[in-house]
C-alpha cells in the first residue's frame, strides 16, 4: 500500500514535468540564435514521448482520479490501472525522464548563459529510516511475526471486501475509508522523516492531495470522471439512503477549517496537485506554505475522527471504520474477529 501511495503522487509530477519541461524547451529555443535552434530538437522529441506515454493512457487516469480528485470510477477500471502501473509504467517512465534530465544537462553545458540546470538529484534510501523502524516500538525486528491491518479496498491480493460493493452509497464510503488510510499511513511514515528535509514536503504534498479529495468526496457532488459521469458526494449519499450519520457528517461540513480555500488555493491549486508555472519557485518550499505540517497533521486527523464518529452511527457505515485491533503477537486476524493462530497453520 505504501508503493501505491507514492506512485500515486508521481503521476503528479510526470504532469507538472511535461508542462514545466515543454515550456522550458520554448523558452530556450527562443533564446538561441537561428542556426542553433535546432539543438532543441532532441529535447523537443523526449518531451513529445513522455506526452504519448502519458496523456489518454491509465496514467491520466490514475493521476485525475488516484492522485489530485477522488472521482468514482468503475472498479473494473481501478484494478486494470493499477496492473498496467505496476507492469509497465515506472520502468518505461524512468528511461523517459533520465533522457529528458540528460539532455538538459547537455543544453546546459552547450549554453551555459542561458540554461542552469545542475541536474535531477538521484534518488537514495536513508538508512536511518531502516533503523528507525526496526525498533521494538515501530515496526520491530523484521524477521518475526507481522500483523497485517489491511483496508477494504479494490485488488488487494488475497483479501476480500468485507461486505460485497455494489451499492452507491457504500461504495463511496470505502473510497473515503481508502482515502482516510491513505492519510494515517503518510503520517506513519513520516515519523522516519528528517523535518526539512524534500522527503518531508513530498510526504505533505501526498497529505494535502488526499485531504482535499478526501473533503471533496465528502461534501462536492456532480463532479465529472473521466466518462463525463458525475456522482454524488458521500452526504449526499447518506442523505439519500437513509444513513443515520448523515446529520453529523453535515455538521462537519459546517466546520470546515477556517483557512481551507487558502489552503487549496496557494498549496492544491498551485503547488502539489498542479503547478503553477507562473508562480515563484519559493511557493513550493514547505517553509513558506500558509501552514505547518504539524497543522495539516491535525487537520487531517480532525476530518478523519470527524467522519469515523459519523460513521459510527449505523452498520452500513461504521463496518468501513473500525479501527485496528491488535490481537497478540501469536494471533493474525482481521479487526472485530476472533483470529487464528499461528500453530493452527
Amino acid at each position: 500500500m505504501e508503493k501505491r501511495i507514492v506512485a500515486r503522487h508521481a503521476l503528479v509530477k510526470l504532469d507538472a514535468l511535461l508542462q514545466l519541461g515543454s515550456r522550458l524547451k520554448n523558452e530556450i529555443r527562443s533564446s538561441l540564435l537561428p542556426r542553433e535552434k535546432k539543438n532543441v530538437d532532441v529535447l523537443e522529441k523526449l518531451l513529445a514521448r513522455l506526452r504519448l506515454d502519458l496523456v489518454k493512457s491509465h496514467l491520466t487516469i490514475g493521476r485525475d482520479a488516484f492522485s489530485a480528485h477522488a472521482l468514482h470510477l468503475d472498479l473494473k477500471l481501478i484494478v486494470e490501472t493499477w496492473k498496467f502501473l505496476g507492469e509497465t509504467t515506472f520502468g518505461v517512465l524512468e528511461s523517459d525522464v533520465k533522457e529528458i534530465d540528460d539532455e538538459l544537462r547537455r543544453l546546459s553545458k552547450l549554453y551555459p548563459n542561458i540554461l542552469s540546470y545542475p541536474g535531477a538529484a538521484v534518488a537514495n534510501i536513508n538508512p536511518a529510516w531502516r533503523v528507525f523502524w526496526r525498533a521494538n516500538e515501530n515496526l520491530g525486528n523484521p524477521s518475526g511475526f507481522r500483523m497485517v491491518n489491511i483496508y477494504p479496498g479494490l485488488a488487494t491480493a488475497g483479501v476480500i471486501a468485507p461486505v460485497p460493493g455494489g451499492h452507491p452509497a457504500q461504495d463511496a464510503t470505502i473510497r473515503a475509508a481508502g482515502l482516510a488510510t491513505f492519510l494515517r499511513q503518510v503520517r506513519i511514515m513520516l515519523q522516519a522523516v528528517d523535518r526539512g528535509t524534500e522527503v518531508e514536503r513530498l510526504f505533505a504534498e501526498m497529505m494535502v492531495n488526499d485531504y482535499f479529495s478526501l473533503w471533496e468526496l465528502l461534501f462536492s457532488s456532480g463532479i465529472l470522471n473521466e466518462h463525463g459521469q458525475s456522482d454524488l458526494c458521500v452526504l449526499d449519499h447518506w442523505r439519500q439512503t437513509g444513513f443515520a450519520g448523515a446529520a453529523c457528517l453535515a455538521r462537519l461540513e459546517k466546520a470546515a477549517n477556517p483557512d481551507f480555500e487558502r489552503w487549496r488555493l496557494e498549496v492544491r491549486n498551485r503547488v502539489t496537485a498542479h503547478v503553477d508555472a507562473d508562480a515563484d519557485i519559493w511557493v513550493a518550499d514547505l517553509k513558506n506554505w500558509p501552514m505547518t505540517i504539524d497543522t495539516l497533521i491535525n487537520e487531517c486527523l480532525r476530518v478523519i475522527e470527524s467522519v469515523r464518529e459519523c460513521a459510527r452511527a449505523e452498520i452500513r457505515s461504521n463496518l468501513f471504520f473500525v479501527p485496528p485491533t491488535y490481537l497478540g503477537p501469536e494471533v493474525i486476524g482481521l479487526s472485530g474477529q476472533e483470529g487464528r493462530r499461528w500453530s493452527e497453520g
